[in-house]
């Protein structure tokens, strides 16, 4: 059994335009050291996926440096390892994509001369640790055509990406497909992760390109559902979706839940990993005061931090004092400055005497660099 992998990196950049103003979302960095691709990557590294397209539109360069040859997750391989798939790949192609099937369509090269039994593809957008060898493994013993991931949920919020949501049988079979951006009461929200029998996706998307389609979902997976065996898997585990600047600071805080890190960092055989970076430990001061936070290597606390994310190489000066905040590689608090509900983008200076609060609910961004 074979399995080709998958990954748009630029989908939902719209949904977090303060974080992707210079990155994509899959270079989006997370909890004290990771990218959003980390958590797919090994995702599929851990289901022993050894080639892996990673589809990008704009402003990649971030994500090139970070995903590197691969060597970080075992991928610098003289055949298949990660190939990265820029925008314009058919002489033909017209505007850059908006969505996966154009995004598809642009790489109909990488996807024809895919050799593999299966296609797995996912966004950059849900945090997870999901174990796509189980996925493949229920997709080729129920004889499914396509396998769909969902999580059965009750959001309390306005999904902001368009969302699929799922309508699932007693036998697992997906029977109904509907996109929606407002969603209310439980439903199986649709995690954008498919298995696609090769020759059969690679037959959709030349269609697709025939008929002028739009939408992977929309115009090809829904008007299938009845001629082809579409079956759904449910995650079970944590899973969080980010599709506002709240949803990622409420994901970040959620790791200072143990339970939290545990389905995500500590599931035996399913580990996470990122590009490897030598720190130096990081420093407390004397009279260093902190409390129900995470910190990462590589920083400076001679003050206060609480229920807080501190990235690697962060500066906490005495007198200083951080709570419910998530401050991004590099940040600097000088002496008196006061941070409540902050989201600090990378090398942000906060002056000494600056008190900046947000609200639960509301977190207040600094942009990348900024000198307060």
């Amino acid at each position: 059994m074979s399995i080709t992998g998958i990954i748009f990196s630029n989908i939902h950049d719209r949904n977090v335009p303060q974080l992707t103003k210079g990155r994509t979302m899959a270079s989006i960095p997370f909890g004290c050291r990771y990218r959003l691709i980390d958590f797919v990557l090994s995702e599929m590294v851990n289901a022993g996926i050894t080639n892996v397209g990673v589809i990008t539109k704009s402003k990649y360069q971030t994500l090139a440096k970070h995903l590197g040859n691969g060597k970080d997750w075992d991928l610098a391989r003289k055949t298949g390892g990660i190939i990265i798939l820029s925008p314009y790949g058919e002489e033909s192609s017209g505007p850059v994509y908006e969505n996966r099937l154009e995004a598809l369509q642009n790489s109909i090269r990488f996807v024809d001369s895919c050799t593999d039994d299966y296609i797995i593809m996912s966004d950059c957008d849900i945090i997870s640790n999901i174990p796509y060898d189980d996925v493949i493994e229920q997709h080729k013993k129920s004889g499914a055509d396509i396998t769909g991931v969902y999580k059965y949920v009750n959001p309390q919020h306005t999904i902001y990406r368009t969302s699929s949501i799922l309508d699932v049988n007693s036998e697992g079979r997906i029977t109904g497909l509907t996109l929606q951006t407002e969603i209310s009461g439980h439903k199986n929200f649709g995690m954008n992760v498919w298995v696609f029998n090769t020759p059969l996706l690679k037959s959709l998307i030349h269609e697709s390109m025939i008929y002028n389609s739009k939408s992977l979902a929309r115009d090809v997976i829904a008007p299938n559902l009845s001629k082809l065996k579409v079956m759904g898997y449910e995650f079970k585990n944590y899973a969080a979706c980010l599709d506002s600047l709240n949803s990622y600071f409420n994901a970040n805080m959620d790791l200072l839940n143990e339970d939290v890190r545990r389905q995500l960092f500590h599931m035996e055989n399913y580990p996470v990993y990122t590009r490897v970076k030598d720190s130096t430990s990081t420093r407390y001061g004397e009279n260093a005061s902190v409390k129900n936070s995470i910190i990462a290597d590589g920083c400076k606390v001679n003050g206060t931090v609480e229920n807080s994310i501190l990235f690697r190489g962060c500066t906490v000066a005495e007198g200083a004092v951080i709570k419910n905040s998530v401050i991004l590689q590099d940040g600097v608090i000088e002496s008196g400055a006061s941070l409540n509900y902050i989201i600090a983008d990378k090398r942000v200076i906060v002056r000494g005497g600056r008190n900046l609060s947000g609200c639960e609910g509301h977190p207040f961004y600094v942009e990348k660099g900024q000198v307060l």
